[in-house]
């Protein structure tokens, strides 16, 4: 659920602590990010949700999980919106200056003790269950994940340019720089060595291509799209002539109504 922005306020008192592993996300916690969400998730479902909760998991390593039964995660993932940084691994002084202390013990089971870089073949590949219910062979293999955003970078960085009669046909990967465009977007670069930009989120180690530094540099999310567009002040009024107590719920609602008035007639 990245696009949940409910921890914003938690992601501030964490970008307060200007804890040193904060230097890898441009110096500022991002609500988008896993700290602030796991710490909102205790502080307001404690009981329901955080208590309960045997694992927590980024939605890649969460379809890898379910695809295996395997518990090992992928370093993009939480390299880039965990805090994570091999070698060393997670920093305990993070997790107990944010009050998330508890996520440390049995050697941090529920948020990740088994890392690999993306692409490594997990488990035993396919479960009998999943393999069941895509309709595959068990066993079949199952790759460590990759953010989309991260895909598209190394897809774009990493391609056979030759022959093209390009800029970068004969220069390292190094020299290029990817633009990704979605729901978010983004320009992402792989660098020699550890490049530390305020307000650019890396470097990001091994979340791309092994041992290589990563940056992922000017990240304006879709909903500074949304409040940009022409029609954004008319979308606010109706949200609040509804009443409704969340804006951040009632705009994409009020988007699809607007754009596909049939379906949503039918639907409600």
């Amino acid at each position: 659920m990245w696009m949940d922005h409910r921890a914003a306020e938690q992601a501030a008192r964490i970008t307060k602590t200007q804890h040193r592993v904060l230097s890898r996300v441009g110096g500022v916690m991002s609500p988008e990010m896993q700290p602030p969400k796991l710490l909102w998730l205790k502080e307001n479902l404690k009981e329901r949700c955080w208590s309960k909760a045997a694992h927590f998991f980024d939605l890649p390593d969460f379809l890898s999980w379910k695809a295996t039964g395997s518990l090992t995660r992928s370093l993009c993932t939480l390299v880039c919106k965990w805090t994570y940084c091999p070698p060393e691994g997670w920093d305990p002084s993070f997790w107990t200056a944010i009050g998330l202390e508890d996520l440390l013990e049995n050697n941090s089971a529920k948020i990740g003790s088994e890392t690999c870089a993306p692409g490594s073949p997990l488990g035993r590949g396919l479960s009998p269950q999943a393999a069941a219910d895509l309709g595959l062979d068990p066993g079949t293999a199952v790759g460590a994940s990759l953010i989309d955003a991260h895909a598209g970078g190394l897809g774009v960085i990493g391609a056979d340019v030759r022959g093209f009669h390009l800029p970068c046909e004969d220069r390292p990967i190094s020299s290029r720089m990817a633009m990704i465009c979605g729901t978010s977007s983004c320009h992402m670069a792989i660098s020699e060595r550890p490049l530390f930009v305020p307000g650019v989120w890396g470097p990001c180690l091994s979340a791309m291509r092994p041992s290589r530094p990563e940056l992922s540099c000017l990240w304006p999310q879709i909903d500074h799209v949304v409040r940009g567009h022409a029609a954004y002040s008319q979308l606010q009024q109706q949200v609040q002539q509804r009443s409704e107590d969340a804006f951040s719920i009632a705009l994409p609602k009020l988007i699809f109504q607007l754009s596909f008035p049939s379906a949503s007639s039918t639907a409600q």
